[in-house]
């Protein structure tokens, strides 16, 4: 069993952040990355990334590429990749890992989130992954037929960006609205090769001899067959909360937290996504509440018995 003051699992912008603020404060860290690659989704971005002050960088690899020459982030096991949290108990304060057990004076969940999947499409040979960048590669489905699913900003955004190059793009909507900003939905409805599906869902995509998508009515019309080359689904994301599932959450799957970002047992902390959720999903809110979480620790060790160890 290894002892260890701050036990972070999640090595994106949140714990790394989070790391870096206990080698500010003196407290012993340790970062929990279940890859081999630090960073999170934000190697996924493909757009220039200008609300993260003082720089502006071109993309997620280039804001990775400073944050891997922070000096705290070089110490020696402080982010150990390839080590997966599979249980914690709470009771007993041990989290429990692919390679080890850990007592932890504080845990910080710091595991973001994934995007929502749909059953429909899981032997589909023509789906884009969730990674898949309109912004970049758009271009590369010049002239193709596209399915995008979803209403949110991120589905239009991409129907937008795809409608520049595609021969036909169609969104499928589940309800009779879009959820996206207005500024986009104006764009979308300006654009000739874009047809809004309506009340439609995704039922099934069969691949020969070329793929067929299958639309369900949700309002009881006919179903809609659909020579779709490609299908992207934009339908959201949740929260990686399943550790514990018996802590509060909202929305889809993530953690309820108080102002100082602790869940209702006050030793294990929860910050960025797997907190935020989408619609305030930001790398600057991320690793802000990082340095509160880890300054709470600090301000209030001396009214918690179970911190002697951090006086």
């Amino acid at each position: 069993m290894e002892h260890v003051q701050v036990l972070i699992i999640g090595g994106g912008m949140a714990g790394l952040s989070a790391a870096i603020w206990c080698q500010r404060l003196g407290l012993s860290a340790v970062v929990l990355e279940g890859t081999d690659a630090i960073g999170g989704q934000i190697g996924q971005i493909r757009n220039r990334i200008w609300d993260f002050p003082p720089g502006v960088y071109q993309d997620g690899e280039a804001l990775l590429t400073e944050l891997k020459k922070n000096e705290s982030l070089c110490v020696n096991g402080l982010v150990r990749m390839n080590e997966q949290a599979v249980s914690i108990d709470t009771a007993k304060r041990l989290v429990h890992t692919t390679a080890r057990v850990y007592r932890p004076n504080y845990l910080v969940i710091a595991t973001g989130i994934r995007p929502n999947q749909l059953a429909a499409l899981n032997n589909a040979p023509n789906v884009l992954g969730p990674w898949f960048s309109t912004t970049s590669n758009a271009k590369s489905l010049a002239n193709q037929n596209i399915l995008v699913i979803g209403s949110g900003d991120r589905a239009v955004e991409s129907a937008i960006n795809l409608s520049s190059y595609a021969q036909n793009v169609w969104v499928s909507v589940r309800s009779n609205r879009l959820r996206a900003r207005d500024e986009w939905q104006k764009q979308l409805h300006e654009r000739d090769n874009v047809t809004i599906l309506w009340e439609t869902e995704i039922a099934e995509v069969t691949a020969a001899p070329t793929p067929v998508a299958t639309l369900h009515s949700t309002v009881g019309k006919p179903d809609l067959t659909l020579d779709a080359d490609w299908i992207l689904p934009r339908i959201g994301v949740r929260g990686n909360s399943e550790l514990l599932p018996g802590l509060p959450t909202y929305g889809e799957g993530f953690y309820v937290v108080n102002d100082v970002l602790q869940t209702e047992i006050d030793w294990i902390y929860a910050i960025g996504d797997v907190v935020n959720g989408p619609a305030y999903a930001s790398l600057a809110l991320a690793s802000g509440q990082a340095m509160k979480a880890i300054k709470h620790m600090i301000l209030t060790r001396k009214e918690n018995s179970h911190d002697a160890s951090l006086s």
